[in-house]
């Protein structure tokens, strides 16, 4: 359990760092976890469970806080598996061996940026909001 959590913060303070810009002079930041390893160990980690692992705790945690703080979004993929999801990264990843997992990750988020969900599927789910739904009467 507590490894997840710390991919869940090394990613939302990679993100926070990209939507304020709060990278170095050059726009340089450190990405921790799986982020900064590259797309061929990305492809490479298809062999072994540990490490796949590693790289869907990674992305889990960039997506939720990518819902949590971009602006009208509210699920990044518009309601697509996590394995739809993974298998546009291994497309991406094969042509982009040498690009980090963690840039292949917003390279997909720019690709559908289209098509992600604004609001969420119906007014009862609150999830993530902070609220209660409304009590029944």
């Amino acid at each position: 359990m507590k490894t997840p959590m710390l991919y869940l913060a090394g990613t939302f303070a990679c993100l926070c760092a990209g939507l304020v810009s709060a990278a170095d002079s050059q726009g340089n930041f450190a990405i921790w976890g799986a982020g900064g390893r590259s797309c061929n160990q990305f492809a490479q980690s298809a062999q072994d469970v540990t490490q796949t692992t590693s790289f869907r705790d990674y992305l889990m945690g960039y997506l939720t806080a990518f819902n949590s703080l971009a602006p009208e979004t509210y699920d990044a993929t518009g309601g697509e598996a996590l394995e739809t999801t993974l298998a546009w990264l291994r497309e991406y990843c094969d042509a982009h061996k040498m690009d980090s997992f963690d840039r292949a990750v917003g390279q997909m988020l720019l690709a559908r940026h289209g098509q992600r969900s604004r609001i969420a599927p119906s007014a009862s789910r609150v999830w993530g909001s902070g609220q209660s739904p409304p009590a029944s009467p």
